[in-house]
């Protein structure tokens, strides 16, 4: 499969001229790092506190030195800090290092030698992953402060329809920044004392919610105008997936291919070809599944009732025909991966989008 992610310059004596190879299992506090002399010897073993003095000490005065690492939580901004001393480092996917993940001799020692041991022999095994800068992560949070937010709502919302429903009441169907409110109004006095503080919580997570959409609105506004104007072109598209979709890849230019968007947010089938065995399995679910599900939710609005007429949602469609359920399912998530596709093509074309490309739309032609 075509690397998804364009190769980074990583040979050569100008990548580390110190000629040793260091390796970082990071972890909570604390991590161990491994140092591999240009013969493959290892010279030098420790710990230090993940803390900027502490990497400082360690790594500040180094020469320029491969240094590598797992991605992890706290992974963007070592690696940020390392850079920032002039090191190449690589953050290598631990979902891709089973040499390390299934050890049967996994400790953060044993660890720290294999990623610097990689790195050593050749950078493309870690299957390096990009960090977002400083800036963006920052944006990103506020993206996932309101996922957060949503998530608890619908956790209250639907622990206080049960509750009602044991009682034999409904409440509202919709959830609505008043639906709190709204659904105390119609409850009896006792369960009405008890499930108060519950409603009120649902509408206050719905005002923090409202703040953060227009948070996202100023930040999309102000820093990523051009590119999320562009995707929200699209029917369907709207400002929170527009924007999540620029700051989860940061980078337009990292892929060579715009299809090679498909498989970083895993739309990619997985497989398990062995001899004349290949069976068909589901998409790999590798990557950020916050944006997947998001771009999930558009593929929905494409194909349904509200969908405007174009080439994708035609295409969904014939795919949906037919097949009972599971063929709509299987459409959905196709309609999406093309989405993923498409939307990066505008990012670097910067061509407005078009419902029938390389063909006039049929209502046009209607009015010609």
């Amino acid at each position: 499969m075509r690397k998804s992610i364009k190769s980074r310059q990583t040979s050569g004596a100008q990548a580390h001229p110190s000629g040793e190879t260091i390796g970082i299992d990071v972890g909570d506090k604390t991590s161990r790092y491994c140092v591999l002399s240009e013969e493959g010897q290892v010279v030098e073993e420790g710990n230090l506190r993940n803390t900027e003095p502490s990497l400082k000490k360690r790594f500040g005065s180094l020469g320029r030195t491969r240094i590598a690492l797992e991605t992890g939580a706290q992974s963007g901004w070592i690696s940020r800090l390392l850079e920032g001393y002039g090191h190449e480092v690589l953050v290598a996917n631990s979902r891709e290092l089973y040499g390390i993940s299934q050890s049967d001799r996994k400790n953060d020692r044993n660890d720290a030698e294999k990623l610097a041991r990689y790195a050593r022999l050749d950078p493309e095994l870690l299957n390096p992953i990009h960090h977002r800068s400083e800036q963006q992560q920052t944006d990103l949070c506020a993206v996932r402060a309101r996922d957060a937010l949503v998530r608890s709502r619908t956790l209250l919302v639907n622990n206080a329809r049960g509750l009602a429903k044991i009682q034999g009441l409904r409440l509202p169907p919709a959830v609505t920044p008043t639906f709190g409110e709204r659904s105390l109004a119609g409850l009896p006095m006792p369960l009405r004392a008890v499930l108060k503080p519950l409603l009120e919580q649902i509408d206050q997570l719905s005002r923090h919610i409202a703040q953060y959409d227009t948070l996202l609105e100023q930040i999309s506004a102000a820093r990523y105008r051009s590119e999320t104007e562009l995707l929200r072109s699209v029917p369907g598209v709207g400002p929170l997936t527009s924007l999540t979709y620029v700051l989860t890849l940061s980078e337009a230019q990292r892929f060579a291919h715009s299809r090679d968007v498909g498989p970083y947010l895993g739309f990619q089938p997985k497989q398990k070809q062995s001899g004349a065995r290949d069976p068909q399995l589901g998409i790999s679910k590798a990557g950020n599944s916050y944006l997947r599900k998001l771009l999930v939710q558009c593929a929905h609005h494409i194909l349904g009732h509200f969908g405007t007429d174009s080439q994708l949602r035609r295409w969904g469609l014939k795919l949906a025909e037919g097949g009972g359920q599971n063929a709509k399912k299987r459409a959905i998530v196709a309609v999406a991966r093309k989405l993923a596709v498409l939307l990066h093509r505008l990012w670097v074309s910067g061509r407005p989008y078009q419902p029938f490309f390389g063909q006039l739309d049929p209502s046009a032609m209607a009015q010609a």
